[in-house]
């Protein structure tokens, strides 16, 4: 997609010709450390975003540099976001969107309209892309989501908060571990499997193809657990992030629950085999996403406990059908 000259009143140290915003150059570095430059001021500590992060993330199957426009001034990114496409199932339709996310202005840039202008921009690309709408995720508490909602009644485009984020927090202590990782095994057809268990009671949910689902198994920062007994099976799958924190404390996030069949039991051992991976990596805090798709008893007897930490998901389609409305679950990752 063609450089777009920027369009916005700024003070005038900002109205130069050399400020345009383009399609994403490849400079991971560049972006990783305006993200941890702009989200300092943040209320509540985040997540460290490395340079090897954003490039798995945009080599996604279906990913392109055209979704994440950077605001240039000159050779420097002095703003960025970034859309990932996902396909969702939300009231019978299939629906092609992007997650909008990693919104950041460099310092010398905030309060000044730069962000909102990005954020437009990418919805503009998303929507002469094809895509039927988006998912924003916004921490609570953060003025991201006043201007969520306000960016999208500007746009006259339909938008509801559909669901919030709560979560589950463990630490996790060095210790001998016994359960091994086998790597060597393709899981792809037996998470398709798995997943598939959650489709009746889950009105939005993410739907996988064979690429997608192999993505998420092999992503370079992944850890796979999987649990096979008397024919049952299911497995989770989650990544490893550091926080963005003095310590760099090491984290394991969880991401997807597929109990399959595993009943109780199983389910408590599945829990332990990815404690231990994530052990095994060095990670040294452990954090579930609560989405209401899956049972959380087996991470609750494992010593999980409630985080403070909450993130509003909120729903676009373009065209308003079908309409945004507020469901009880969902599987969707959450960047």
């Amino acid at each position: 997609m063609e450089s777009a000259n920027l369009k916005v009143e700024a003070p005038e140290t900002a109205r130069d010709s050399s400020i345009q915003i383009g399609d994403f150059r490849g400079d991971f570095a560049q972006i990783a450390g305006l993200i941890q430059e702009s989200w300092k001021e943040n209320g509540q500590q985040g997540l460290f975003y490395t340079p090897e992060f954003l490039a798995s993330y945009l080599n996604y199957p279906g990913s392109s540099y055209s979704l994440a426009p950077v605001l240039y001034g000159g050779e420097k990114p002095c703003a960025f976001v970034a859309g990932f496409p996902r396909t969702i199932q939300y009231k019978g339709r299939e629906l092609r969107i992007i997650l909008c996310t990693l919104l950041s202005v460099s310092n010398e840039y905030k309060k000044r309209g730069y962000g909102v202008v990005l954020w437009s921009e990418l919805v503009k690309r998303a929507q002469s892309a094809g895509y039927h709408g988006m998912v924003n995720y916004c921490v609570e508490g953060e003025p991201m989501n006043g201007m969520i909602l306000g960016c999208c009644r500007m746009l006259k485009l339909p938008t509801e908060r559909v669901f919030s984020v709560h979560y589950l927090m463990r630490l996790l202590q060095p210790k001998v571990v016994t359960s091994r990782a086998d790597n060597s095994q393709d899981l792809t057809a037996e998470f398709r499997g798995a997943a598939a268990f959650i489709e009746g009671n889950t009105p939005l949910r993410r739907v996988w193809t064979e690429d997608e689902a192999r993505w998420q198994l092999q992503r370079p920062d992944g850890l796979v657990a999987y649990h096979r007994s008397e024919g049952k099976e299911g497995l989770l799958t989650g990544y490893l992030m550091l926080a963005a924190n003095p310590q760099r404390t090491k984290c394991l996030l969880i991401e997807d629950v597929l109990w399959g069949t595993l009943e109780n039991g199983e389910r408590l051992v599945l829990v332990a085999k990815m404690l231990d991976r994530g052990i095994q990596a060095g990670a040294q805090m452990a954090f579930l996403p609560c989405l209401g798709y899956f049972d959380i008893a087996p991470f609750r007897a494992a010593r999980f406990r409630s985080s403070p930490r909450t993130l509003h998901c909120y729903l676009t389609v373009f065209n308003g059908e079908p309409s945004p409305e507020p469901v009880p679950s969902m599987h969707l990752d959450v960047v």
